[in-house]
């Protein structure tokens, strides 16, 4: 059996409780040895007076035994004695008396522990020049006792109110040294998990340089990740961005636009816009190259805002005056609304100084669905943008064949997705998560709904895209928690959430309370990044709530926020899954290559994993493991 060590604290207590127990204790007998030698002195006198003033009286009167009988019983009525006698004299003349009473007011243990022995007074008592005898006189002890007694009991009292006292000031110290303590010792934990935690230093000069030493080492490693970071995001930047906007280039886009519509994929349909800012060589030589750097960096800015918070949404430069904002699960009207949207920012421009005149451009919008070729929905995007330039500027136009479709009835998207989270009619479709032996690690379930009647099979961007609309993606987050531990395979299971759903006050609740009906599940969340800055304290605590119980966490990431990826540490992490975008085609790509190395490197220093998704190519698997991706999942892998 393994003997249980003190912690440090407790090391403190016990040293702080010994001494003020051999304090009390120190105290408390010498002052009682003293009292006793005192009261022992006191008592011999006592007696030794007593019985040289009886013999001097006794002598004055010639020995007489009457008188002396007459004296030495007045002195022993005054009760101070345990014995006075008349001795060395004939029997018939001899005096003997004894005090019976006993000590009732004290413990026989006390008197045992502290045993008074007073001398016995002896007086030589003469008849002229003859001896007639001696008077010896013992004190009594009961009342020695007594005082001894009520003056321990005294002492006791008030050494204890001190001890007390002491007891509080150390409990004061020792709880301000514990606070420090587990401060120190809580970043050594976060450090040991990644997570670059600085603490105020200690006042206690120990623990100070301990804690100095500590933070100098994070801020280093801080530091570090910090050159990381921008040396990744200076290859994500060549690589998947355009130089001017910052937005992602045509290749980003292309490649964002084959995943999402591959025919293989779940059903995926949306709305494509094509913005061409008017006459932009004219604009360059009126404004100068400055100007006009700084209205396209503006343009793209508010196409950017638009998709922070819409899961697959990206806007993208595509070539000169030409943006395209891809808007994926966005309905015809509300294709509309965002384009007048647009227009109506754009006279914003001219009162900022940003243009010489308050029309900047003009908006072609068309739709897409699977299986669609992005030559095809950029042609027709292409053709709705000429119509719209034959328009005044700062005007759109819908592509006609959606205009049509617009008439087609939709279904009441509150009703189905409620219907649906009550109904038990949603579904998890299982994939493996595989490591590099093709051992499975965990399964990720995809939400879906299927086919019901007239309505078509939904996967899960379409519901959680309307969802988040409604705001009752928290309910079809908790739902789909619910599938998966009840209907999920066996082993380590991995489930998409949202950010949020975060910030909904019966989100966290209802997912530990699922959590807790099924304790031997364990789950991985997977949280995608689109959205997770502004629910990131809600992140950082459904974190420390989740992973007592020894679930995971991940963040699903596209490249384009990696302030975001590297301060996902302080989540404690287990995991980044990489989106496909990132991975498709990478065995024959350098540039991303050198991209996702300087992501291995960053994941490296957080002490988390990197997950690639989507894999369907098994060169693109080969090269992902040559560089140390720890697991893969897609057709290439299942």
């Amino acid at each position: 059996m393994k003997s249980r060590k003190l912690s440090l604290v407790q090391r403190l207590w016990l040293l702080l409780l010994l001494l003020v127990a051999l304090s009390i204790g120190g105290a408390l007998i010498a002052n009682l040895l003293n009292a006793r030698s005192y009261l022992e002195q006191q008592l011999s006198a006592q007696s030794a007076d007593t019985a040289n003033a009886l013999a001097l009286m006794v002598t004055q009167y010639k020995a007489d035994p009457v008188m002396a009988q007459t004296l030495l019983g007045a002195a022993f009525e005054q009760g101070h004695f345990a014995e006075i006698s008349w001795e060395g004299v004939p029997a018939e003349q001899a005096i003997h008396l004894r005090n019976r009473n006993g000590f009732e007011d004290t413990p026989a243990w006390f008197r045992q522990l502290l045993p008074l022995k007073p001398q016995t007074g002896l007086a030589q008592v003469s008849n002229g020049w003859l001896q007639a005898g001696r008077i010896v006189v013992s004190a009594h002890l009961g009342y020695a006792y007594s005082s001894l007694w009520q003056g321990a009991l005294q002492t006791v009292f008030w050494l204890l109110i001190i001890g007390v006292a002491a007891g509080l000031l150390g409990f004061f110290d020792i709880r301000s040294l514990r606070r420090e303590l587990h401060a120190v010792v809580a970043q050594a934990h976060a450090i040991s998990e990644q997570r670059f935690m600085r603490i105020p230093v200690p006042g206690i000069p120990e623990l100070a340089e301990v804690g100095m030493a500590m933070n100098h080492m994070v801020e280093r490693l801080q530091n570090y990740l910090l050159g990381l970071r921008d040396e990744v995001d200076r290859l994500r930047r060549e690589v998947l961005t355009d130089s001017s906007t910052g937005l992602p280039n045509r290749e980003a886009f292309e490649q964002r636009f084959a995943s999402l519509l591959d025919p293989q994929a779940d059903p995926a349909s949306g709305h494509l816009l094509l913005i061409r800012v008017a006459g932009l060589a004219e604009l360059n030589q009126r404004l100068g190259g400055r100007r006009t750097d700084a209205l396209l960096k503006r343009v793209a800015d508010d196409l950017s805002t638009q998709c922070q918070t819409h899961r697959g949404w990206m806007a993208t430069r595509l070539r000169g005056a030409d943006f395209a904002l891809f808007c994926p699960e966005l309905g015809h009207d509300e294709a509309g609304k965002l384009a007048d949207e647009l227009c109506l920012l754009w006279p914003v421009y001219w009162t900022m100084d940003l243009s010489d005149q308050p029309g900047l451009g003009h908006i072609g919008i068309t739709p897409f669905q699977s299986g669609d070729q992005l030559a095809e929905v950029l042609s027709r995007a292409s053709d709705s943008l000429t119509l719209a330039e034959t328009q005044p500027l700062n005007s759109w136009s819908m592509d006609k064949a959606d205009e049509t479709a617009s008439h087609e009835i939709h279904p009441d998207w509150k009703a189905l997705l409620e219907t649906a989270c009550q109904d038990d009619s949603l579904r998890l479709r299982w994939y493996p998560v595989c490591d590099a032996d093709k051992t499975v690690l965990w399964h990720e379930g995809m939400l879906f709904r299927p086919q019901q009647g007239s309505v078509a099979a939904m996967g899960a961007l379409r519901l959680v895209s309307q969802a988040a609309r409604l705001g009752l993606v928290h309910r079809l987050d908790i739902n789909t928690l619910s599938l998966a531990l009840r209907r999920g395979p066996a082993g380590i299971l991995a489930v998409n959430m949202s950010p949020a759903s975060l910030q909904h006050p019966d989100f966290l609740p209802s997912i530990l309370q699922l959590l807790q009906h099924y304790p031997e599940r364990k789950i991985n969340f997977e949280f995608h990044e689109t959205g997770l800055d502004e629910h990131w304290e809600h992140f950082v605590a459904f974190s420390r709530a989740i992973r007592p119980a020894g679930h995971q966490l991940a963040v699903e990431i596209q490249g384009h926020n990696l302030a975001l990826v590297a301060r996902t540490h302080e989540a404690s992490i287990s995991y980044l899954v990489l989106d496909n975008t990132l991975t498709l085609g990478i065995h024959a790509d350098e540039g991303r290559s050198a991209l996702l190395r300087g992501l291995l490197r960053m994941a490296a220093l957080m002490g988390v994993q990197l997950e690639a998704k989507g894999i369907a190519s098994p060169e693109d698997a080969a090269a992902l493991i040559d560089m140390g991706v720890h697991s893969l999942t897609g057709p290439a892998i299942s």
